[in-house]
């Protein structure tokens, strides 16, 4: 989920790789960053259930009680590597200025391109907090927007989760369709399509992930501006 969008404090509930000071040596023959470098390439070739300490090890030359010494388990592997691929994504902000309506957009256009750039990202992204720096930036960067809109506090917080749900929603839905499409069987997809009905047929083909993000934002905005115009007293 997106801790940093929802819940801005829940990020400290919980032992966290990016609350833990950085370890760094004199002289490194390893550092952290060529672990999360070795952690996406093993990721992207094999998949997420090939993540493990040794496999890392392994893909960097190095015993595994190396890798202790920057990262305590796996979930440290995890967080960083998705963090990383954020990266791009938190680099290319809409300008401060820029209309809340279109900053939402194209901050969330973004994220969910980043994580389906990689289908373990959002994968992972589904089951663990997104509280890394880049995360961070990007949430951040939405719910500035989402203020800019106006309403009260439960509205904007209905609107961060709207929001959020879609960014992480779509991405998992997009992977599995992806995954779906490359494994599944001519039978299989004709007895899916005889299944349902032709919208819900078309939903699993197509993710429409901008069509409903526009559908989202607009609900937003209109429901603010429906609680404007009703007369107070």
């Amino acid at each position: 989920m997106l801790s940093s969008m929802t819940d801005p404090g829940s990020d400290q509930q919980f032992d966290s790789v990016f609350h833990r000071p950085e370890r760094r040596r004199s002289q490194p023959s390893l550092s952290r960053e060529l672990i999360v470098e070795a952690t996406i390439a093993l990721l992207d070739r094999d998949g997420a259930r090939a993540l493990t300490m040794r496999k890392v090890a392994t893909e960097l030359g190095v015993h595994a009680t190396s890798l202790y010494w920057y990262v305590k388990r796996r979930e440290d592997l995890v967080d960083l590597a998705v963090d990383e691929i954020l990266a791009e994504a938190a680099a290319e902000l809409p300008a401060p200025d820029a209309p809340p309506e279109t900053a939402i957009k194209e901050t969330a256009r973004r994220y969910y391109a980043a994580l389906t750039a990689h289908t373990w990202a959002a994968e992972f992204a589904g089951s663990r907090p997104l509280i890394g720096p880049n995360a961070v930036t990007l949430g951040r960067r939405i719910v500035d927007a989402i203020h800019g809109l106006g309403g009260d506090e439960e509205q904007q917080a209905v609107a961060i989760r709207a929001v959020s749900n879609q960014i992480i929603g779509a991405a998992t839905s997009t992977v599995a369709m992806r995954n779906t499409k490359t494994h599944a069987s001519r039978e299989h997809e004709r007895a899916v399509a005889t299944a349902v009905s032709e919208p819900d047929a078309r939903a699993m083909k197509h993710t429409y992930f901008d069509q409903v993000l526009d559908l989202v934002v607009e609900g937003i905005g209109a429901r603010h501006a429906t609680q404007e115009e009703r007369p107070r007293g």
